[in-house]
């Protein structure tokens, strides 16, 4: 009867794992292989069973291991959620402090605009103004001026052309 021989890609598949994680396996127990053909290193059903027991019970050790691991990390991760949550809602509150505070300073600058432009737009005389003339305007303004405009001259390396 023939013996059958498995490389590691073939335990690899047999455990579920991949080939560089079996053949570090091996290589940490000191299994030696059966047979070598070429490249590869072949195993016989002995130490098939024996390579397959140890890799199978050191997987459903981590497997306990990871799924307590996992268990605090969740633990860990609801709890900074709710943190994050209630400095979300804090954050909110201030936003909204923020916004009826800008809200209150808007309509204090609106209404103190609006007392200035009534307080330019009343006149105002003195007795200077009383004296020099008996009308409502005190200074020529805007398109209504007709005096002379000083023209100042024009720096620069060209300004002497433009005189």
């Amino acid at each position: 009867m023939a013996e059958t021989y498995y490389t590691i890609k073939e335990l690899a598949d047999i455990a579920g794992t991949s080939k560089v994680t079996m053949f570090r396996y091996i290589k940490q127990k000191s299994i030696h292989e059966t047979k070598h053909k070429g490249n590869a290193n072949l195993y016989d059903e002995a130490k098939k069973s024996l390579i397959l027991k140890g890799f199978i019970r050191k997987d459903a050790s981590s497997v306990s291991e990871t799924i307590h691991d996992e268990s605090e990390l969740v633990q860990e991760l609801k709890s900074q959620l709710k943190a994050k949550d209630t400095q979300i809602a804090d954050l909110h509150s201030i936003i909204k402090q923020n916004q009826r505070l800008l809200d209150q300073q808007q309509q204090l600058n609106l209404a103190t605009n609006r007392q200035n432009e009534k307080l330019l737009n009343t006149p105002q005389k003195t007795s200077e103004d009383v004296s020099k003339d008996d009308t409502d305007v005190l200074e020529p303004t805007g398109d209504h001026y007709k005096g002379e405009e000083v023209k100042t001259p024009k720096k620069g390396l060209f300004g002497w052309l433009r005189r």
